[in-house]
Formats: structure tokens, C-alpha cells, sequence
């Protein structure tokens, strides 16, 4: 049942990368029309990389089915995730295309492992979290775009949102997922969704190509969509998302880490049945 329930985890973990990306249209993301705010990525490199990061997450899962997080855990969660980086980087040519997602859905992976299956919401943000907290000692000392901007302005970027519990998925994007899927087809449940996080999360790859103008600009757009909501609207900030060449990854990440997150609840509320998930995701 461990290695069955280990699987399945990680079986949903890839189907909601697949489901972020084939999510269309996004603002400035690859999706199934374009390319977005990209010149290295599209959706054939992204769909190969989240089905090379499958044997990762089995992994994060496995180490920490029925465990209370530790911090030789802690170190270990982090070996497997630069290993998956590794995979990841051999797949797409060095080009990052789900670095920061390993982190955040990989400690979801962990929470829900840690629970033997059986989460709650926020309850699997609050597991993720006490690992998140725990020192690595062998968190290699390289710049990254995340931390230049925290260098630059101050902001917070991947890391502490999971340290703190992911305010962003706890206050936003789960409850409007939640409640838009009752009110809104689920095209539209997903886009408003993704609007919430653009909206609210100060997005540190929003703010690494455009600076605060773009995080503001980017903000204000999002939450006039959501008060007077089409496609069309989306589809106009798609457009000036790459004109002014600004992707919004940090709320990418958080979506595709909502979705993997509502699937298991969903499914743990039918009483599905371990090992008979399919990572095939609907174009809906």
C-alpha cells in the first residue's frame, strides 16, 4: 500500500503540471496557443519535463510516508529535489522549466505522504510548512533570480511562501478555485484562479524582467479581470504580457500546486481508489 499510495502521489503531482500548461490562454505562460513571454520554452518542453520529475516526486514521497519531518529529512527532501533539478536540466537542455515547482508541489508530495494519503485543507499547508522551516546544510550557495530579487527589494520569494504556510494558496487561489468551480465552467474557474495569484503574490519573476512597475502593472490588470471577467480580457493581457515580456512563474507554480492539491482532496472525498489515476489531464 505505501509504495501504491507513493505513486498515486506522484502520478497527480505530474497530472497537475500538465494541467497548469495545457491551461489556455495564460498571461505571458506557455499553454497550447503560444509560447507566452518565452523564447526557450513551449509546451512539448514542458510536458517532458514534468514527466521526468514523476521518479522524484515517488521519492519525496516515499522518504516521507507515515514521517514526521525532521531535519536529516529535511536535507534528505532536498538531495532528491537537486537530483530531480538534474533530470530536469538533462531533459530540457538546461533550460529551468519547473525549478521552482519541485520545491513547492514536492513538499505537498511530502504532506500528503506524511498523512499516509488522508489531508485536509490547510492542514496539508501547515505539514508542508514545518518541513519548509527546517535547515539544509547542503543548500548549495548560488544566485538565482528568486534571490537577487529578494537582495534587491526585500521580497519575499518561493521559500518563505512555503515557510509561511503558502498565504497564497490559503487565502486566494484554493478558496477561488473552490468556489468558482460551483459558479464558472471550469475554464473559467481555472483562469480566475490564476488571476487570484497574479493579483495578490508580489511574483519575483514578474519582478526580475519588469521590475515593480511590471508586478504592479501586472496586479491591477489581474483584479480588473476578475471584477469584469471574459476570455477575451485574458487573452488581451496575454498579449501585453509579452509585449512587455514579463511571465508571471511564481503564480504558475502556485496553480499548478492548487490544482494537485484540490485534485486529492477531491478524490479522497469520493473514496478513490489508490492506483487507478491516470496522468492523462482534460483540455477542458
Amino acid at each position: 500500500m505505501r509504495q501504491k499510495i507513493c505513486k498515486v502521489i506522484a502520478d497527480e503531482a505530474v497530472a497537475a503540471l500538465f494541467e497548469e500548461v495545457e491551461l489556455t490562454p495564460k498571461p505571458g505562460l506557455v499553454d497550447l496557443h503560444n509560447n507566452g513571454s518565452h523564447v526557450d520554452l513551449n509546451h512539448s518542453l514542458m510536458c517532458e519535463s514534468a514527466l521526468s520529475l514523476h521518479e522524484t516526486f515517488y521519492n519525496i514521497a516515499l522518504l516521507h510516508y507515515g514521517e514526521t519531518p525532521t531535519t536529516r529529512l529535511r536535507e534528505q527532501f532536498g538531495e532528491i529535489g537537486r537530483t530531480g533539478e538534474q533530470l530536469m536540466f538533462t531533459v530540457t537542455n538546461d533550460v529551468n522549466t519547473h525549478k521552482g515547482a519541485i520545491w513547492s508541489i514536492g513538499l505537498i508530495c511530502a504532506a500528503i505522504a506524511r498523512r499516509k494519503g488522508n489531508i485536509s485543507f490547510p492542514q496539508v499547508l501547515e505539514d508542508a510548512a514545518e518541513l519548509a522551516k527546517l535547515p539544509d546544510r547542503m543548500i548549495p550557495n548560488q544566485p538565482t533570480n528568486g534571490l537577487n530579487v529578494k537582495k534587491k527589494y526585500g521580497m519575499p520569494g518561493a521559500r518563505e511562501e512555503a515557510q509561511y504556510g503558502f498565504p497564497h494558496i490559503r487565502k486566494y487561489s484554493y478558496p477561488t478555485y473552490e468556489k468558482a468551480r460551483f459558479n464558472h465552467n471550469t475554464l473559467e474557474a481555472k483562469l480566475l484562479t490564476l488571476l487570484a495569484l497574479i493579483s495578490n503574490l508580489n511574483d519575483t519573476c514578474l519582478v526580475h524582467r519588469g521590475g515593480l512597475d511590471a508586478l504592479e502593472f501586472a496586479k491591477t490588470e489581474a483584479e480588473n479581470i476578475m471584477k469584469n471577467f471574459s476570455i477575451e480580457a485574458v487573452e488581451r493581457l496575454d498579449r501585453e504580457f509579452q509585449q512587455s515580456w514579463i511571465s508571471p512563474g511564481g503564480s504558475a507554480d502556485l496553480l499548478a500546486t492548487t490544482f494537485f492539491i484540490s485534485n486529492w482532496i477531491t478524490k479522497q472525498q469520493r473514496r478513490f481508489s489508490y492506483g487507478e489515476v491516470s496522468v492523462q489531464v482534460s483540455s477542458e
